[in-house]
């Protein structure tokens, strides 16, 4: 009998004291049109989410869309499941996140790269303006000729952001450096793209930083042939011009993923609209091509220009001096 009675006592103990350490998070990952493959952030993404998996207890899936109306179809079918957090990449997602998150309260979702104002919602957004002063101070301390520029796609407010803060990490590694701004109009006008780069070219431009959607096919050809240096947002870009991209200033899909999934995991996560820069490590650079491209001493720099920002000493300004 005490026997019987110790067994049961140590079943209780147990039963009581794995859920902690033998619970587990389900989490999905929708592609947008990109689909995976490319080394887009479909594909980053997809990779941060397998590294966290190696360290918590997660089960882990994804499905790939091919077109947009696939989006809220393949978003619900982990919903159905009962998946606790469902990730979409990028704007175009944002209705179907949205109709989902209104359909099934009681998930939980991330839009990456998006905003969807629900309360089952965590929305990442990024601080364009300081992914691009870490442009420009790449491009100012790169520069052979102190001749730079950024081009991109139509002068709005948002792309706006990407020139102040261009503008800024220049002048701050070079004040003397000559910085040319340029827009195109469009996201789809190539020859506008590649006339805009040789005429840019003629000024004794060598390093251009720049954000054009598909018309940056048109700076990459022109770049190749005149011999300028880029630097991109696009990994996919290191491909096109293997010689020209510097390096490319990226999203750190590693940290937000990280960040993320384990506050859902430990149950201490907020959903929030969240928009991350230089002082949540956000940024990163695709390393391989910058050393192999971008000089050690330049490499050392940007890290202690990244520490001047975070301690206020450097403030992104639209007229930097």
């Amino acid at each position: 009998m005490k026997f019987k009675i110790i067994i049961i006592l140590i079943f209780i103990f147990l039963f009581f004291s794995f859920p902690a350490s033998a619970q587990y998070l389900e989490v999905a990952l929708v592609s947008d049109i990109g689909g995976f493959g490319d080394y887009s952030y479909n594909d980053q993404l997809r990779a941060s989410i397998n590294a966290v998996e190696q360290n918590l207890n997660i089960l882990f899936e994804f499905r790939e869309s091919t077109l947009m109306t696939e989006y809220l179809e393949n978003i619900n079918y982990f919903a159905e499941n009962k998946f606790d957090l469902i990730w979409g990449v990028g704007f175009t997602m944002e209705r179907a996140i949205k109709e989902a998150a209104q359909m099934y309260p009681e998930r939980n979702f991330v839009i990456f790269d998006g905003i969807v104002k629900e309360e089952n919602v965590t929305s990442i957004t990024f601080k364009k303006e300081e992914a691009a002063f870490l442009a420009g101070i790449i491009a100012a301390l790169e520069s052979q000729n102190s001749k730079i520029a950024f081009i991109g796609a139509k002068e709005n407010d948002e792309l706006k952001q990407y020139q102040v803060g261009f503008n800024t990490g220049a002048k701050k590694a070079n004040s003397e450096v000559k910085i040319y701004n340029r827009y195109l109009g469009s996201f789809n006008n190539f020859s506008k793209a590649k006339n805009i780069t040789e005429e840019l070219a003629a000024e004794n431009i060598d390093i251009i930083f720049y954000t054009a959607g598909a018309a940056s096919s048109g700076i990459i050809e022109a770049a190749i042939e005149q011999n300028i240096n880029l630097i991109s947002l696009n990994r996919t870009d290191i491909n096109l011009a293997p010689n020209n991209v510097l390096t490319v200033i990226l999203k750190n899909t590693d940290q937000i993923a990280k960040r993320i999934i384990e506050a859902h995991y430990n149950d201490n996560y907020i959903n929030e609209i969240k928009e991350y820069g230089i002082s949540d490590n956000a940024f990163v650079l695709a390393q391989k091509q910058a050393e192999k491209l971008i000089s050690s001493d330049t490499l050392t720099k940007i890290e202690e220009y990244k520490q001047q920002f975070l301690a206020g000493e450097i403030e992104i300004s639209p007229n930097p001096q």
